[in-house]
């Protein structure tokens, strides 16, 4: 499956190809948790360390589409009518188009704790 590859630090928008299981999106950003962001109308999304706002310093952050600052490496991918990954409706040069580097921009942590 061809996914697309956000990396701030490089500076980098690539085409990547991954079996995207939830290993392989641990390997790919570098992380132990993961979250989704920046959710598009098509079901494209941005999957990012769940745990980067933690990091000190933050890793170098980006927008996307408004959505941001986004820190660290991302993974933009699509989702099926059943919640399934695949690749992302919008190409690598749609998505180049919504980045904005941000470079060393620092947010805030938020932690809801919720109880039943």
């Amino acid at each position: 499956m061809k996914l697309i590859k956000i990396d701030p630090a490089a500076q980098t928008i690539e085409v990547i190809e991954t079996t995207a299981t939830l290993g392989d999106f641990y390997q790919i950003i570098g992380c132990r948790m993961i979250d989704v962001c920046a959710r598009q109308g098509d079901g494209d999304a941005l999957t990012v360390d769940d745990e980067v706002l933690f990091q000190r310093p933050q890793p170098l952050a980006f927008s996307f589409g408004g959505y941001g600052p986004i820190h660290g490496i991302a993974v933009l991918s699509g989702s099926d009518e059943e919640g399934e990954t695949t690749e992302p409706r919008m190409g690598i040069e749609q998505a180049r188009k919504l980045v904005n580097w941000l470079g060393a921009a620092y947010t805030a942590p938020y932690l809801r704790v919720t109880s039943f």
